[in-house]
């Protein structure tokens, strides 16, 4: 048995190093969450740790709230799932996701709030009872995933992979390196080389400083203004990049329909298209997964792939959106550990796509956490940046900087101001089974 015997918050405040645009909002600051977990497994109390960003207006897009507002509510469901979490026991940790998932589903049912921002706090105990176990048992995530210590029911999630294991759809052994996929906000400036912190701001340094060869840019919602901004980031791209570049497109919800969307794609200079991945997340959850969203998709012949990413809320979205038409959807540590392995696994079983995606996560616990799932799932092209939108490790105090940095030797350097910061090779990041059960904060 496995039993949750006390849980704690702690809250922390970011500041981003350049503005953050993506969606209907501009981050400049937010609140960093920790949760604290103290597990028992076999008669030992053993304490996991989480950590996740606050980003503003993803979970939740209200156009009328403030990120103040939308914060304390959110930091109150947050403690009320807490509280429901304390003293809560199961034979695994599957099952103690399992109540704690179900206690939450009827809730957002009860209240028609978001999925994404009802289940948000039941990932946060998820991936520290998952931390726990890989602390109790020595043993790194994606080990604990090919024995299914973690007693993942595959059928429980998405019933045509009942009767099979993890084991018979994910690799045999975890990556040991990805392509970062670098960010492009709707703020970011493009070209230039100035400098204030030491490490790069404009398009143009970050591909020269760290070879970066995928780029993920974020979309409006207005075909005009996203052509014009598109196509300028792709001019940057195609004149830095070596010829093996690629890039993805993410709207965040922003057009209103597929007869816009290819609009847009239509007004996108042709040479660059075949270098695109695909689309994710185009139309608000709201329509996204309707019929009529279906035969807008069907009616657009030979379209890129089109993903899903914030419609991807409740366990049955995924395959909603593969029956429509959608080519797959992307994993989040913020959207659910075990989701993401039964998702990755009807991705393998459907021939469909499963992206690694990122809301400017940052270590020293949500990244490394983040990359070792990413890994076990064999995630190839990850978008990361945490790196790009905060000075390293800088706003840690210097025993956690420390700490991340003797545990991550091949994931961190110093910068020429002494922090940590993250390392990127010609485009990539490697780590060694270190990233798993990450516990220095």
């Amino acid at each position: 048995m496995i039993r949750i015997a006390a849980c704690r918050l702690r809250l922390q405040d970011l500041h981003l190093r350049l503005p953050f645009r993506y969606g209907i909002a501009t981050v400049t600051d937010l609140t960093h969450v920790f949760v604290e977990a103290d597990v028992e497994i076999e008669g030992k109390i053993i304490t996991g740790i989480s950590s996740e960003h606050l980003s503003p207006k993803w979970l939740y897009k209200r156009p009328d709230t403030s990120t103040e507002s939308d914060n304390a509510e959110l930091i109150a469901l947050i403690e009320t799932v807490l509280e429901w979490a304390t003293d809560i026991s199961a034979k695994t940790a599957f099952g103690i996701w399992q109540a704690l998932y179900e206690k939450q589903a009827a809730y957002a049912k009860e209240t028609g709030l978001p999925t994404l921002w009802t289940h948000f706090p039941v990932t946060l105990v998820e991936r520290a009872v998952i931390n726990a176990l890989g602390n109790a048992t020595q043993q790194p995530f994606q080990a604990l995933v090919k024995s299914n210590a973690f007693g993942i029911e595959l059928g429980a999630i998405h019933t045509e992979l009942a009767g099979t294991q993890p084991t018979d759809w994910l690799p045999e052994v975890p990556r040991k390196q990805m392509i970062l996929r670098h960010t492009i906000g709707m703020a970011d400036p493009l070209t230039g080389r100035e400098r204030t912190d030491a490490l790069p701001k404009t398009l143009e340094d970050n591909i020269v400083t760290y070879g970066l060869k995928h780029f993920k840019l974020k979309l409006g919602g207005t075909v005009d203004t996203d052509i014009t901004r598109t196509t300028e980031v792709l001019t940057v791209c195609a004149a830095h990049v070596p010829t093996d570049w690629a890039f993805t497109l993410d709207a965040n919800e922003s057009y209103t329909d597929f007869a816009t969307v290819r609009a847009f794609w239509d007004g996108l200079p042709s040479t660059h298209k075949a270098r695109c991945l695909f689309i994710e997340q185009p139309l608000h959850r709201d329509q996204a997964l309707t019929d009529a969203a279906g035969a807008g998709l069907a009616a657009w012949e030979s379209h890129p792939p089109i993903l899903i990413d914030e419609s991807d809320g409740a366990l049955g979205d995924f395959p909603r959106a593969l029956a429509l038409g959608y080519a797959g959807t992307s994993h989040k540590g913020c959207k659910g550990v075990f989701k993401g392995v039964a998702n990755a696994c009807l991705a393998k079983k459907r021939g469909a796509l499963l992206s690694g995606e990122d809301l400017t996560c940052v270590g020293p616990v949500c990244l490394e956490q983040d990359l070792a799932v990413m890994a076990a799932l064999g995630i190839e092209s990850v978008e990361r940046n945490g790196h790009h939108y905060f000075a390293g490790l800088s706003m840690f105090d210097t025993a956690t900087q420390d700490a991340a940095l003797a545990a991550h030797p091949e994931l961190y350097h110093r910068s020429p101001s002494g922090w940590p910061t993250l390392t990127i090779t010609q485009g990539e990041i490697e780590f060694t089974e270190s990233i798993d059960n990450a516990n220095h904060s």
